[in-house]
């Protein structure tokens, strides 16, 4: 794999995670008012350490460290939205059936 194609996935994730980041709080606010009803304990679970990562002050690098130190909350952020994409798919139709 050369470095422009590592280059263009990294701004690809960063481009979707820019994009699934709304939709991920829009099914947060969904749910905690009642209106969405569709998400399983372990999706719930998986929100909840992923979003608690990033806002805690513990990290495995820490956050004062310029241009580094939000690297694995930008991670974090990823990988619970690739582990969440069936549900941001379901969730995304679910909103447009309601417009």
């Amino acid at each position: 794999m050369t470095i422009s194609t590592r280059f263009f996935g990294v701004l690809h994730m960063i481009g979707r995670l820019w994009m699934d980041l709304p939709l991920l709080v829009r099914l947060l606010r969904a749910w905690k008012n009642g209106s969405y009803q569709g998400l399983s304990v372990r999706t719930l679970a998986s929100m909840a350490a992923g979003i608690l990562y990033v806002l805690s002050p513990v990290d495995l690098v820490p956050d004062f460290i310029p241009g580094i130190g939000l690297i694995d909350d930008v991670a974090v952020l990823a990988l619970l939205l690739h582990a969440l994409a069936q549900d941001l798919v379901v969730f995304r139709a679910w909103e447009q059936t309601r417009s």
